[in-house]
């Protein structure tokens, strides 16, 4: 009894000495603490869906990046669709804590830029038996990608492809296997767990590469210097712990389920 007293004694005076608690949070986000939830841009929001229907993994993993910074904040997350270029207004007003955008040029000296580590581009999910082989072969041919894959629609415009966009990945990947669409895009990350599920075996054809990579990135208010210190040992923590790998295997393995419903399970909204 009196060793176990010593050693609470003991902890209390450790956690009272200078350098104690270096290692906890620092005082980050204070807006986004003073209202209860952490207000994060993203470049696009698909439409919700109409009432009744499926609910349906989104595009990108600009949902689930948010979600996992706002778990290591302590907050709920509410997105809003804002565009780069509208970040330094928006940061300024307070209308937001955070922007995910896939560029950072052009921003004023009031925004600072955050790399994530997570970079993609567009990749081709095509039947193993195609004899498409490289983006000059697709010209005129059918590409289909989710509307928030803009990058996708982008590149599949240069290759000369008719070009067809869904509300959300599952739609167009359902499109591509039931042989409404030659090609699905997706990004470069999630293709690989994706294809390796057994029914995907005979997708998992692909394109030779081609674009340009793109870097989410994060922009906040520059003289927040609290918050941008923690969310660049944060990144690298993700980075270390291999967070990127999870969360696109998840992603991959959320829009196979959700293909899967599509195409065998029935309908019950009719």
């Amino acid at each position: 009894m009196i060793a176990r007293l010593r050693l609470f004694v003991l902890a209390a005076s450790l956690s009272l000495m200078p350098g104690a608690q270096a290692h906890a949070q620092p005082d980050t986000f204070p807006a986004a603490r003073a209202r209860g939830e952490l207000v994060v841009g993203v470049p696009y929001l698909a439409p919700p869906p109409a009432a009744g229907a499926k609910i349906r993994t989104p595009e990108g993993l600009d949902a689930a990046i948010s979600e996992k910074l706002g778990a290591s904040l302590g907050l709920p997350v509410r997105l809003v669709q804002l565009p780069a270029d509208e970040a330094a207004a928006a940061l300024a007003a307070g209308k937001v804590d955070l922007v995910l955008a896939d560029r950072a040029d052009g921003q004023p000296d009031a925004v600072a830029t955050q790399s994530t580590g997570y970079g993609v581009r567009p990749k081709a999910v095509i039947r193993s038996d195609t004899t498409l082989r490289k983006p000059a072969d697709v010209r005129g041919r059918t590409v289909c990608m989710a509307e928030a894959a803009t990058q996708a629609r982008a590149l599949a415009q240069t290759w000369g492809a008719e070009v067809r966009t869904y509300r959300v990945p599952s739609d167009a990947l359902v499109a591509v296997r039931e042989g409404s669409c030659d090609i699905g895009l997706v990004d470069d990350a999630v293709w690989e767990p994706l294809v390796r599920f057994p029914e995907w075996k005979k997708f998992s054809s692909t394109l030779s590469a081609d674009g340009a990579r793109r870097e989410r990135v994060w922009l906040l208010a520059a003289g927040d210097t609290a918050s941008r210190a923690w969310l660049g040992q944060e990144m690298r923590a993700w980075d270390r712990a291999g967070a990127w790998k999870a969360m696109t295997t998840k992603w991959a393995r959320d829009v196979a389920f959700d293909v899967y419903l599509d195409q065998e399970v029935p309908d019950c909204h009719g």
